[in-house]
């Protein structure tokens, strides 16, 4: 499974517990974040207050996509 397959299966599972948005970089107001999925090469992050994910791992590109597909599950 691709690192953005992997994603997308991730995000799906926990899209309720964060419809306000997605991120590829860290936020830098402190929010209190959760790791939700982590290997060598992908780390998917949540904030349960704020509703947000934070991805990292993924190229510009597989992050585009992987913000699309989110977009399209609300």
């Amino acid at each position: 499974m691709s690192k953005l397959e992997k994603a997308k299966e991730v995000i799906k599972e926990y899209a309720e517990a964060a419809d306000c948005g997605i991120f590829n970089c860290r936020n830098t107001e402190g929010d209190p974040m959760g790791t939700i999925y982590e290997d060598s090469e992908l780390t998917i992050d949540i904030c349960y207050g704020w509703r947000y994910f934070e991805v990292f791992g993924l190229s510009d590109e597989e992050f585009q996509k992987l913000e699309e597909y989110y977009e399209a599950l609300a």
